[in-house]
């Protein structure tokens, strides 16, 4: 979880910092946001909530036996109900029958007081499981205790009333559109299967279940068409044989059949009458006797026999003509009646031709009418199908119509006689003690969410107006320049009450007591090198003036407190300041800050501590900030003779040189600065007084104006092989840093050392490890 602030990120760690830093802003906030919220809870009028707790009743009956008609989910069913009451003519009823609100002095409108009725009512819904619902409560709340119950178990009723009303309309709003419905499907299905009898006479041969009939009767009429040619072309040689012996008896008196005695086949018109026999034996094995093929085939064997007959007589009659006259030569007058005999039966056998041809006739047109049948039987199979396919639609839809005009008629009887889903009151309404609003619990919390959301936000806010370096890698990534320390804040070197802060004892016992001074030429103002130092020896629990602030002797945290936090982070800077002088012999180091108030001169005092008694350098400290310079009071020394008093040629070198105790560290205070202004042309004298010293001192540290208030560090700048520039943790801004650096414009990258910082936001590796007090050993 990251944020940007500015150029930085900011991590759970800054938040956490912006929290510690604003802790009052915050806790303020708190208190003001829970003193508003007590407040409330204690101005706000307070209202009383019953509530009643109905159950729904299931259905007695099995669903398998009866099925219910009202539909829809239990759910559905109480929002309706809900809506209805909560309709302005029903609120209005209740209103007025339990004279709400009446008597307490307040003149509302009657739309405010159903509105505030609205309000107050309250219907949840318990489930059990898989979004049913079994139960339901109503709550009203109200001022009055007892009108709140009385309005609850008013409204309960209503909603039990409703839901009888509800699903005694259902039902009969159901029974009456499925008699309407029933009627008209009945109507449709009668209409259709008159229309289906209507095509069935219509189309009445050519149906799907007659077509197998249809095949069978034109495979019998395709079987009889052989057997009439047959008998065509028999009845067609007898003729021509009868006309051959009609033409001989009419030349010779005799015919070939008589002298032959019939001999050589058998006669036509007993194979006729064996195959009409035949004929009429299948028929009637399927079909009835009053069957036309039947009738015809009957006639046909009547009239054959009566040929044979006719024929019997005829020859019985030329026997004897032929035994009376003694073989005389028959007699072809007019009146033979053997001639008579065979015209007759040429007469027939041509009337038998011709009933024969006739009957071929019928046959074919009769295979003509059931092949066109067989042909029209698949389309009217579909339109049949068709039709049938409607029909059983809707037959089905009137069956199922009528199957719910029965469970309709079961419903409404289970409805009149209660035995349907019911709702029935499991917990009625009581009369509530405790108020139910204002909702102190709430109403505090809100307070509390509003005023650490207020708190933390004026927080952030004045953090993101006060865009400051806070740690090392903001003043990296903005400005580009390595971070060479981070200071703490001088006060968790001093103040034990800060926890896990201070890392050592406060003040070493041997060598805090030496004396920092041996300058025998003190001035008359300043502390003596014997008596100064060795009172401030005495009381060294008194670390602070009697205006409660730090001494200046104080910012000599190095000497004074070399095991704390703060004395190890000026030993890092150093060190890095030695090891980056390389191969020279001497180093000038320049320090300064954008402004005023950095802490750049208690900087340059205990890095020269550092490198000239904890490294072993022969260090000098000048102090160049002739504006306002405090080295001496930081260092304990007079001001006069110094700086201002090298460059006018008042003093000489040796005597300006002050030996801070017994460590390998010098001084060149400011000089006399009050008493005369030095200018830009003499701070440029530094250059030959710089290069004296290089022979001198390993390590030359300057005490630097700021860069943005004054114009002489444009000069010391020139003369530095290192800058360091100083900032202020969570002080100065960013925009007044980059200011001064681009107004600078250094050749050399400054380096940057952090001053003011808050433990916490140091690396846990840098908190935890130090020196442990005298004879305690040494702590990891």
């Amino acid at each position: 979880m990251q944020a940007k602030l500015g150029a930085a990120q900011l991590t759970v760690s800054d938040y956490l910092g912006i929290a510690v830093r604003r802790k009052w802003l915050i806790v303020a906030a708190i208190a003001v946001s829970l003193g508003i919220s007590w407040t409330l809870c204690l101005v706000l009028p307070k209202s009383y909530r019953s509530s009643i707790l109905i159950l729904v009743d299931n259905q007695k009956i099995p669903e398998r036996y009866v099925q219910g008609v009202v539909e829809g989910s239990v759910q559905d069913r109480l929002s309706l109900i809900q809506q209805q009451l909560m309709s302005h003519k029903a609120l209005t009823r209740v209103v007025d029958d339990l004279k709400l609100y009446s008597g307490d002095g307040q003149e509302e409108t009657r739309e405010a007081l159903i509105a505030q009725v609205r309000k107050n009512i309250k219907v949840e819904t318990k489930g059990g499981g898989r979004g049913q619902v079994v139960a339901f409560a109503i709550s009203f709340s109200h001022e009055d205790p007892t009108t709140a119950m009385k309005v609850t178990e008013k409204l309960a009723s209503q909603f039990i009333e409703e839901n009888l009303k509800i699903r005694e309309l259902f039902v009969e709003e159901a029974s009456e559109f499925l008699e309407i419905e029933l009627r008209s499907a009945k109507e449709t299905v009668e209409l259709k299967e008159k229309v289906i009898s209507e095509f069935k006479s219509k189309y009445m041969g050519e149906l799907p279940g007659q077509l197998d009939a249809n095949l069978r009767t034109l495979d019998r009429l395709q079987a009889e068409v052989p057997s009439i040619h047959e008998s065509m072309n028999t009845v067609n040689q007898r003729l021509a044989a009868l006309d051959r012996e009609i033409s001989e008896y009419k030349t010779t008196g005799v015919t070939t059949s008589n002298m032959q005695g019939n001999q050589g086949g058998a006669d036509p018109l007993l194979a006729r009458l064996k195959e009409l026999e035949r004929n009429l034996a299948a028929l009637s094995a399927e079909y009835k006797d009053t069957y036309p093929d039947i009738l015809v085939a009957k006639q046909e064997i009547l009239r054959v026999k009566a040929l044979l007959a006719a024929r019997s007589k005829v020859t019985k009659e030329e026997e004897k003509a032929t035994g009376s006259n003694g073989g005389a030569a028959h007699s072809s007058g007019p009146s033979d009646p053997f001639l008579q005999g065979l015209k007759k039966e040429r007469q027939e056998m041509q009337t038998e031709i011709e009933t024969l041809r006739n009957r071929l006739s019928r046959i074919t047109a009769q295979m003509r009418e059931y092949e066109g049948r067989v042909e029209g039987t698949p389309a009217r199979e579909q339109e049949l199908m068709i039709l049938q396919r409607d029909y059983d639609s809707m037959q089905k839809h009137y069956q199922s119509l009528l199957d719910k005009k029965v469970n309709a008629r079961i419903a409404e009887n289970l409805e009149k006689r209660r035995k349907s889903e019911q709702f029935r009151v499991l917990d009625p309404a009581y009369l509530p003690e405790t108020p139910d609003s204002p909702d102190r619990v709430r109403i505090l919390l809100a307070g509390l969410a509003l005023g650490c959301g207020v708190g933390y936000g004026g927080a952030f806010a004045l953090e993101r107006m006060n865009a400051a370096f806070r740690r090392p890698e903001d003043a990296e990534e903005t400005l580009g320049c390595p971070v060479l320390a981070e200071i703490p804040s001088f006060n968790y070197a001093y103040d034990k009450s800060a926890k896990g802060l201070l890392l050592g004892s406060s003040v070493a016992d041997g060598p805090a007591k030496t004396r920092l001074l041996e300058d025998s030429r003190a001035s008359k103002g300043g502390v003596s090198a014997s008596g100064g130092v060795s009172k401030r020896d005495q009381t060294t629990s008194k670390w602070r003036t009697s205006a409660g602030a730090m001494a200046p002797e104080r910012n000599l945290v190095s000497k004074w407190n070399p095991t704390s936090v703060v004395a190890e982070q000026f030993r890092v800077a150093a060190t890095r300041l030695a090891l980056m002088g390389g191969e020279r012999t001497s180093t000038v180091i320049v320090v300064t800050s954008a402004v005023k108030g950095e802490g750049k001169s208690s900087t340059v005092l205990n890095l020269g501590y550092v490198l000239a008694n904890d490294l072993g350098k022969s260090t000098l400290i000048i102090d160049g900030d002739l504006k306002q310079p405090v080295m001496h009071a930081y260092s304990g020394v007079p001001q006069v003779p110094g700086l201002a008093d090298l460059l006018y040629g008042d003093q000489p070198l040796d005597r300006c040189l002050r030996h801070l105790g017994e460590s390998l560290l010098w001084l060149v205070p400011a000089g006399s600065v009050r008493s005369r202004h030095v200018d830009l042309a003499k701070m440029k004298q530094l250059t030959a007084l710089l290069r004296e010293l290089r022979s001198r001192f390993e390590y030359i540290l300057v005490d630097a104006p700021p860069i943005l208030p004054l114009a002489d560090m444009n000069v010391l700048a020139g003369l530095a092989d290192v800058l360091v520039l100083v900032i202020r943790a969570g002080v100065t801004g960013r925009d007044v840093v980059e200011k001064a650096l681009r107004k600078l414009k250094p050749t050399t990258q400054p380096e940057i050392i952090l001053t003011g910082s808050w433990v916490d936001s140091m690396p846990y590796y840098l908190q935890g490890y130090g020196y442990a007090e005298a004879g305690k050993g040494r702590q990891l």
